[in-house]
């Protein structure tokens, strides 16, 4: 696989994995059981209600937790529009992407059992692997080629 099909491979990696990040707010991330036909801050709410708690997150930290994976998603788009698919910018996004997906994965599936839980919660944690797989993994080594030395007919 040569260096440009590598780019283009890691591009579309990174944005469909940052699309499935924000597609994951808009999908149900509990599917049978309490809570399961309500999204965002109405499910954290209603899951807490019923006495349910995850040791260490409070109601506004899960909050925050769970709408940071779909903001870390668009981030992903921004970081690869701005910089590049490599850059330093990307991977910091991806990382973070990761780390809040996983950690809104765990969270969920501790107060719901993981059985429990819904396709956007499937969709966060597939997003975040994209994400990282695609400004980590796939990404060319050399981003920027060397610059052309040969100078022999320049100015003539």
């Amino acid at each position: 696989m040569n260096d440009g099909a590598r780019r283009r491979l890691a591009d579309v990696l990174v944005l469909v994995g940052g699309a499935a990040l924000v597609a994951s707010a808009f999908s149900h991330w509990v599917s049978s059981g309490y809570g399961s036909g309500l999204r965002g801050h109405s499910l954290i709410d209603a899951l807490i209600s019923v006495g349910r708690h995850f040791p260490g997150l409070s109601a506004v930290r899960l909050t925050i937790l769970w709408y940071l994976v779909p903001a870390l998603g668009a981030a992903s788009w921004i970081a690869t529009g701005w910089r590049g698919v490599g850059s330093r910018t990307t991977r910091i996004v991806a990382v973070s992407a990761a780390a809040a997906a996983v950690a809104s994965f765990g969270a969920f599936g501790w107060l719901v059992g993981f059985g429990h839980l819904g396709i956007g919660a499937w969709l966060a944690v597939v997003g975040a692997a994209a994400v990282v797989s695609g400004s980590w993994l796939v990404v060319p080594t050399d981003l920027h080629p060397a610059r052309s030395v040969r100078m022999t007919d320049r100015g003539r």
